[in-house]
C-alpha cells in the first residue's frame, strides 16, 4: 500500500481535523461511460473511482462541486421557474447537496485528490459565495483545501454581474468563488512563469445551459490553460455535463471525469460526442486544405474550430 493511500486512511484517527467522513459501504457501481484516448467519463461515485487512480497521476484537479445548500430543492431559484428571465424549465435537486453530505463527499474526494495529483500540481475547487446559505460552506472549503496533505494557496472570484443582477435577500448574488490550492510541500502549478492575472474573472453564466449549474466554457478553459501543461491529465470528480472535459480537449489536455448522476452522464456522453465529430470535421478539413497547398492559420495550432475562434476573438 502506498503512503499516500495509508495517510488517507489514517486521517480518521486525527483529532481537531475537519473531517466529515460517515461510515458508507462500497457499492462497486462505477463503469466507463465513454472513452477515447484522450477522455475517460466514469458514471459512479468519485471516492471509489479515484481510489483506483494511480498516485501522482493528475496535473489538475478542476471541479464544481455540491454547495450543500439544497439549491433547486424549494429554494428561490425553483420558486421562480418560468418567471421572465429567469429559468424556463422545473430543475431537479443536485446530488449531494444537503450541508452534510456535501462536506462529506467533498472531503472524502479531496482525501484522493492530496494522494492522485503530482507533486507539482493545482487543486481549483468552485464554491458558493460568502453570502447567500445558512452556512459559511466558503470558510469551510478553504480550510479544508489546507489539511490533510493539501495546501491553500489563493482564491478566486468569479464576478457574474454582466448576466445583470443576482438574487437574493438585502444582499444579491453576484459573485462565486473558486479556492486554489496545492499538494503539501509542493508548488502551484502555472504553465507560464512571466504570466499574472488578476484574481477577479468576469465573464457570463452560460445562456443556454445544459446543466442547472454548469460553469461557462471560458471560465474552465481559462484555469485549464493557467495550471497545466498540453497534454497533461486534468480531472473533474463532478463533472456534471461536461465542461471540464471540454475544456480540457480543447486546450490539449487529458481528461478524466466522474458524475454519480445518470441524467447528467447522458448529457456529458453527448456533448463530448459532439466534440468530436466535430473535430473529425475540422481535421478533414484541414487536411484537405493541407493536400492543396493551403495555409490553415492559427486554426491549426488549436484543438477544435470552436477554440481556434475564440483565440482569434481574443487576439491569443
Amino acid at each position: 500500500m502506498s503512503t499516500h493511500r495509508k495517510f488517507a486512511r489514517a486521517l480518521h484517527a486525527i483529532p481537531g481535523q475537519p473531517i466529515y467522513r460517515r461510515a458508507r459501504e462500497k457499492t462497486n457501481a462505477m463503469k466507463i461511460a465513454y472513452q477515447t484516448k484522450d477522455v475517460t467519463l466514469w458514471h459512479g461515485d468519485c471516492r471509489e473511482v479515484m481510489e483506483d487512480m494511480a498516485d501522482d497521476s493528475v496535473a489538475l484537479l478542476w471541479t464544481d462541486p455540491p454547495y450543500g445548500h439544497g439549491n433547486n430543492d424549494g429554494d428561490l431559484a425553483a420558486a421562480r421557474v418560468g418567471v421572465a428571465g429567469a429559468r424556463q424549465r422545473p430543475v431537479e435537486a443536485i446530488a449531494n447537496d444537503g450541508a452534510d453530505d456535501m462536506r462529506d463527499v467533498v472531503d472524502g474526494m479531496l482525501v484522493q485528490a492530496a494522494r492522485v495529483l503530482m507533486r507539482d500540481c493545482c487543486c481549483c475547487c468552485c464554491c458558493c459565495c460568502g453570502g447567500g446559505g445558512p452556512r459559511p460552506t466558503f470558510a469551510w472549503v478553504a480550510q479544508r483545501m489546507d489539511t490533510c496533505g493539501l495546501a491553500f494557496f489563493h482564491s478566486v472570484i468569479w464576478d457574474k454581474t454582466a448576466r445583470g443582477p443576482g438574487m437574493g435577500w438585502r444582499y444579491r448574488r453576484d459573485h462565486e468563488m473558486l479556492m486554489i490550492a496545492h499538494r503539501a510541500g509542493g508548488r502551484l502549478r502555472w504553465s507560464d512563469p512571466d504570466t499574472a492575472v488578476s484574481n477577479i474573472v468576469r465573464t457570463m453564466p452560460p445562456r443556454d445551459r445544459e446543466h442547472p449549474n454548469e460553469k461557462p466554457l471560458a471560465l474552465v478553459r481559462q484555469f485549464v490553460g493557467l495550471h497545466s501543461m498540453r497534454g497533461d491529465m486534468v480531472l473533474d470528480p463532478f463533472c456534471g455535463s461536461g465542461t471540464t472535459l471540454i475544456a480540457a480537449l480543447d486546450t490539449g489536455r487529458k481528461a478524466i471525469g466522474i458524475e454519480v448522476d445518470e441524467r447528467w452522464v447522458e448529457v456529458a456522453v453527448k456533448r463530448l460526442e459532439r466534440w468530436h465529430a466535430q473535430t473529425n470535421l475540422f481535421r478533414q478539413d484541414e487536411d484537405a486544405r493541407a493536400g492543396q497547398g493551403e495555409c490553415p492559420g492559427t486554426a491549426c495550432n488549436s484543438a477544435s474550430p470552436k477554440a481556434a475562434q475564440e483565440s482569434l476573438e481574443l487576439g491569443l
